[in-house]
């Protein structure tokens, strides 16, 4: 930059002179032909500087419609000028070696990204929402759909049009569970979808995974949970049913398979034939309303959808349960903020007088019992938490609370838990439990 300066003042100081000795002459002398040679050296150093000018402005357009372009291929050499050291030629040097250097590593990220969405397992498409044009679809999604490529998102149509409505449908960050046809199979497809804004656009990254073995494991482990708690029930009323009627059976019938004459039995005989019709009859109705408890459970009523405040929800059920907990010597603690959530105000509503019920009697032997009723923010998530600070529930124990008809309670139908997972299920959330004997009981509902 000095020498760049230094070159501009001396062709000005150059051009004042020769100006100012061109007018002494011609004014003060008869030299005409000296004015005109002083004249022509004035023209051609303003020429000169004029093409040092537009030699450094030409440069610097270049350098930024290279950068402007992303084109660091040129280099600025100091001999060119016959220069020793040209600083403003240094400084175009090192900036677009600094540009080489962070194109390469772009190029070397986007390769680096690029091989690992194509050697990834899980299926991934990815368009641009406006024109629903393609740019990405790696070799698992490839397989999964038995397509080579797909120009715009809606050749998904083609395969299953609740799919695609799905993929438009979903915001980021959402996941939903698909039933799709493909190739005469039948997949469960868990689709998430993020979105990404670049520059102007907002880029869709959609993934897909086929979940059936994973499901298909976990739907077997629920039968068998749910066998063993059917069996459990059906033979606690079916074996004494059984038991009574060959003890009543025998005693109306004689050896040869008589019907005996009931007036020749004796008074108690008459008794325990009486308790034990009433044993059997307690025990068969005890099984036709289990039987009915399950026909309920099945038939969960379709959600009808609210804006609604999930405080208000909450002081309804309060106010609802307050006395008997008074009584109950249980204090009550809430701590939750107004919130708008899209819920069934009355299904919620039953899963929070579950939540409460259960944990009343688990502080049945607690001297002071607590319950806490709390709302918190996590990322995108609204959680309603229902602690209390009882006896804790068994850890053998805490992974079955949720299968239908299983209860640690005498009393209880164990369809409760059941009913409050399949109703947040249905609001799309999640019911979560965690308890440790001694620590009380902990259950957080998650929108």
């Amino acid at each position: 930059m000095r020498s760049y300066r230094l070159k501009i003042v001396l062709h000005l100081i150059f051009i004042v002179l020769l100006s100012l000795t061109t007018f002494y002459v011609l004014m003060e002398t008869g030299f005409w032909l000296l004015c005109i040679w002083l004249i022509l050296g004035v023209i051609l150093i303003s020429a000169s500087l004029i093409r040092l000018l537009e030699r450094h402005q030409k440069e610097l357009k270049n350098f930024l419609l290279g950068i402007q372009q992303n084109d660091f291929t040129n280099s600025y050499s100091n001999t060119k000028t016959g220069e020793k050291s040209n600083e403003l030629h240094m400084a175009y040097n090192a900036i677009i070696g600094k540009f080489r250097q962070l194109k390469h590593e772009k190029e070397s990220n986007y390769h680096f990204l690029q091989t690992i969405v194509e050697h990834s397992i899980v299926p991934m498409i990815g368009y641009y929402e406006d024109d629903e044009r393609v740019t990405l679809i790696n070799d698992a999604a490839k397989s999964l759909f038995n397509k080579p490529f797909f120009k715009t998102i809606s050749a998904v149509k083609s395969i299953d049009a609740d799919l695609y409505h799905l993929i438009l449908k979903l915001n980021s960050g959402e996941k939903e569970l698909i039933k799709v046809f493909i190739g005469n199979e039948l997949l469960n497809l868990s689709v998430m979808v993020k979105e990404i804004k670049m520059e102007d656009h907002l880029y869709k990254l959609v993934s897909f995974q086929n979940i059936n073995r994973e499901l298909e494991a976990n739907e077997l482990e629920s039968w068998q949970k749910l066998i063993r708690v059917l069996t459990h029930e059906i033979k606690n009323s079916a074996i004494p049913i059984s038991t009574l009627t060959e003890v009543v059976n025998s005693m109306i019938i004689d050896n040869s398979g008589q019907l005996k004459d009931l007036s020749s039995l004796k008074q108690d005989e008459l008794d325990d034939l009486h308790i034990g019709l009433k044993t059997v009859e307690k025990r068969s109705k005890g099984l036709v309303n289990f039987v009915n408890a399950y026909g309920e459970l099945s038939k969960l009523p379709q959600p009808d959808f609210k804006e609604t405040d999930i405080k208000e929800v909450i002081d309804s059920v309060v106010n609802l349960l307050i006395t008997d907990l008074k009584k109950a010597n249980i204090d009550l603690k809430v701590n939750v903020k107004k919130h708008k959530l899209i819920i069934d105000a009355e299904l919620i509503e039953q899963v929070l007088i579950n939540l409460i019920k259960n944990a009343r009697e688990a502080l049945a032997n607690t001297p002071e019992g607590t319950i806490k009723i709390e709302s918190i923010k996590l990322n995108d998530r609204f959680q309603v938490i229902v602690e209390d600070n009882g006896s804790g529930i068994e850890k053998e124990k805490l992974e079955n609370i949720f299968i239908p008809f299983y209860t640690t309670k005498k009393e209880g139908s164990g369809i409760g838990l059941s009913l409050s997972k399949q109703i947040m299920q249905a609001h799309k959330g999640a019911i979560h439990v965690a308890s440790a004997e001694g620590q009380g009981t902990r259950f957080t509902l998650s929108f």
